[in-house]
């Protein structure tokens, strides 16, 4: 198997907030965009590797569910139903640039087991290696804890530490990490920098993650605990922006750079 330049792997987490709109339908212009995007930075000679959120949000447009059901077993559902449509909606945008999308569904727990995780690993290098996108969730269709305890934005730190991924950018609808929760607080400042050896949770208030999420906030600073090393960064950035990625890999963009130091 081929080495990959780590310096030149980015992990990208997308939330439901951005794959999804309110409606319920795919966010295809979202989804057109973060593809182009991932393809610019392709053609810079950068591995990409994508954890997205966004298949029980699908599967309840699917069935016409104005409200995210409670019962585990009608969330499996859900997530069987919309995993075809999400993976469908980033194989054609990406299809445009010549690009595979290849899926890839991870419990939390296959992180735990030496033998699952290291597979894993080898799986996904593979498929960067042939150059295709690997587009991961969580196995939520099979996979009673990841519906309980699970998230996505935790899910993509264990991939970048799994892959040694020296860049984690985490893409929600806010413009990083704010002192404050921006939606109730006019005055509320953004974090242009954190330093997690220097940080309390207490000093921040996240809010929620609405509707369609399982994560705020709260667990992308989980997340950026669990990855950090001294060699690598987080970034919580605006998802909508156009052109984005890029900014961040110059360092010249209005989101949160997380570190140590």
């Amino acid at each position: 198997m081929k080495k990959i330049n780590l310096e030149k792997l980015i992990t990208i987490k997308v939330g439901s907030s951005l794959t999804t709109l309110p409606s319920g339908l795919p966010n295809l212009k979202f989804i057109k965009s973060i593809s182009e995007q991932i393809y610019r930075l392709h053609k810079k000679g950068f591995h990409i590797v994508l954890v997205s959120s966004g298949a029980i949000a699908q599967g309840m447009k699917i069935w016409n569910l104005s409200s995210k059901p409670k019962s585990i077993d009608f969330l499996q559902a859900l997530s069987a139903s919309g995993q075809i449509g999400l993976i469908n909606s980033y194989q054609k945008e990406l299809k445009r640039f010549n690009l595979i999308a290849a899926q890839v569904l991870l419990s939390h727990s296959d992180f735990g087991v030496k033998n699952r995780s290291e597979n894993a690993k080898k799986s996904i290098s593979n498929l960067i290696n042939l150059g295709a996108i690997p587009i991961i969730n969580e196995n939520d269709s099979i996979s009673t804890e990841e519906i309980l305890n699970g998230d996505n934005d935790r899910l993509s730190g264990k991939v970048a530490t799994l892959l040694k991924s020296r860049r984690l950018l985490i893409l929600t609808d806010q413009n990083g990490l704010y002192n404050k929760n921006p939606d109730q607080n006019s005055d509320a400042k953004i974090v242009k920098k954190l330093n997690l050896n220097k940080f309390d949770l207490k000093t921040v208030s996240f809010g929620d993650s609405g509707i369609l999420g399982r994560g705020g906030m709260t667990t992308k600073i989980k997340a950026a605990k669990e990855y950090l090393r001294k060699n690598n960064e987080v970034w919580i950035l605006n998802g909508k922006k156009d052109g984005i990625l890029e900014e961040a890999l110059r360092k010249k963009t209005s989101g949160t750079r997380i570190y140590l130091a």
